[in-house]
């Protein structure tokens, strides 16, 4: 559900978008405590919810703005923001960044959390790996582990802030010392 709003401080007007549901397909308007809901349906096309807070309501053919709440679904909020704005021809839709790295980021995140927990880099192993290596010493599996080890300190001290501002080029590269 997308949350639109009156232009105000921290939801600023979309460029020259207006607020017109009648343009964009057959709008129906649901009144709830705290607002109204507002269901978009277009021919050959999913509907779209969206939420009009009572006190922030946009006003017909006036400028509007996109609130996209900061919880646990912000993900799926911005892709219904993106959808929100393919189904109405606002420009190309919103992009997001390739996350390639994301099963390697888990990976990293959960032997950071267990260190942290007290246990040690061959017993994270055995948790993770479906078979130890016969030489744990010398395997190559104990420096990948090494390596996203000291690649979640590195996220945690400093790391974080590449990725909260978008700017992510390779973990890989920022976290290799030198």
């Amino acid at each position: 559900m997308v949350t639109l709003v009156r232009p105000v401080k921290w939801a600023r007007p979309l460029g020259a978008l207006r607020f017109e549901p009648a343009r964009w397909g057959r709008a129906y308007r649901l009144e709830a405590e705290g607002g109204a809901h507002l269901l978009i349906r277009r021919h050959d096309a999913p509907e779209l919810a969206l939420w009009l807070p009572a006190e922030l309501e946009p006003n017909e053919g006036e400028p509007f703005g996109i609130y996209v709440h900061p919880d646990q679904h912000h993900a799926a909020r911005v892709a219904a923001v993106a959808r929100f704005r393919r189904a109405i021809g606002m420009g190309p839709p919103l992009r997001f960044a390739p996350y390639r790295d994301a099963p390697r980021q888990a990976a990293m995140l959960a032997i950071h959390d267990a260190a942290a927990d007290g246990m040690t880099l061959r017993d994270i192993a055995a948790t993770l790996l479906p078979l130890m290596p016969d030489d744990w010493r010398t395997s190559s599996e104990r420096s990948d582990l090494r390596r996203l080890q000291d690649t979640g300190l590195w996220m945690r001290a400093t790391g974080y802030l590449s990725l909260l501002g978008g700017r992510i080029t390779s973990i890989r590269a920022q976290s290799s010392p030198g």
